[in-house]
């Protein structure tokens, strides 16, 4: 099917007011703002190491909605009403309030979108025990090794990027065994999930996106984990002294992951160091490379030995555990 992208211009304000106004004409539509990026760049709290160059490059220069059309009658029509209320919008707005509404309409290129990137997501294998494959592939688990299902369509990692990678490395070579585990930055689940499935007893995983809540529980009954073998918890630990005792009750822990970023890492140590059993192991990620050295300092300043070190794409894992 051929589609076309419409752009309507409009004042940031009036952004989201706008889109629920169309979201029922439209089937919804995307907000690009620039104060998005600005606030993104001047969060106190930083959740990343780095944002795409091309971003910086090609910045949003103002507030729009963008939607899709099918380019059919349907689509025809849909766009015309879409003229009129917006036309409606104008005439009323003695004050500006929405902004121009100027509509800019361009072809889309055909292609399945829902499906289309299926094809650059295949099963792979992690380590000597796992197996990683999205639910639509029918792959035979290789002999001697544990299924992971994971979609990319319902989560926010998968196990190819390197940082989760080298997680997933770094639990297929511990012993899991009745492994009480804490997953914090959990977002999709997946290393909770790896670590159940290679033998752990209980995981908590948390993160400050309530979404990450019910992305972990779908992946989890994807695998057939039961229930009363994870918990979620949605919160900052660091400005949420109540989440934190509560994570503090149900340790000490086995095995802490944490595949944020340098900054938060760094800021957690103390907590982490405290959580995790005196035989038990750290697996901190996220860290790019030019901040290896920083975090690797600052947990040895803080009573931690580096046991093992993995690096690949510019990135950084370490596994700590306490002196």
């Amino acid at each position: 099917m051929d589609y076309i992208e419409v752009k309507v211009t409009c004042a940031g304000d009036a952004c989201e007011l706008l889109a629920e106004e169309l979201a029922e004409l439209t089937g919804g539509c995307q907000i690009d703002d620039p104060r998005t990026l600005d606030d993104f760049l001047n969060a106190p709290v930083k959740r990343w190491d780095y944002i795409e160059q091309q971003l910086l490059d090609n910045p949003v220069r103002e507030p729009s909605l963008r939607f899709f059309l099918s380019a059919d009658e349907e689509g025809a029509r849909i766009l015309e009403e879409v003229r009129t209320i917006l036309a409606g919008i104008k005439e009323q707005d003695e004050f500006g309030f929405y902004g121009s509404l100027e509509m800019e309409v361009s072809e889309a290129q055909s292609q399945d979108w829902e499906n289309n990137w299926k094809q650059y997501y295949k099963p792979f294998c992690v380590g000597n025990r796992l197996f990683v494959c999205p639910s639509w592939e029918e792959a035979e688990t290789p002999a001697g090794r544990t299924l992971l299902t994971m979609d990319p369509a319902s989560s926010f990692g998968t196990g190819s990027h390197a940082t989760t990678r080298m997680c997933m490395e770094q639990l297929d070579a511990l012993q899991l065994d009745d492994a009480n585990i804490l997953d914090v930055g959990c977002g999709s689940g997946i290393l909770a999930c790896t670590a159940l499935l290679l033998g752990g007893k209980h995981a908590l995983a948390c993160d400050i996106e309530e979404n990450a809540m019910v992305v972990t529980k779908e992946n989890m009954e994807k695998n057939d984990v039961a229930p009363a073998r994870y918990t979620t918890r949605c919160g900052d630990l660091l400005s949420d002294p109540v989440l934190a005792d509560e994570l503090q009750s149900k340790g000490p822990y086995d095995v802490i992951l944490a595949n944020i970023v340098a900054d938060v890492l760094m800021a957690m140590r103390d907590y982490l160091l405290r959580w995790v059993k005196a035989d038990g192991r750290i697996i901190l990620s996220g860290i790019i490379a030019e901040r290896a050295a920083e975090v690797r300092a600052s947990f040895e300043a803080g009573g931690a030995e580096i046991v093992e070190t993995r690096s690949r794409d510019g990135w950084v894992m370490y596994c700590v555990k306490r002196k």
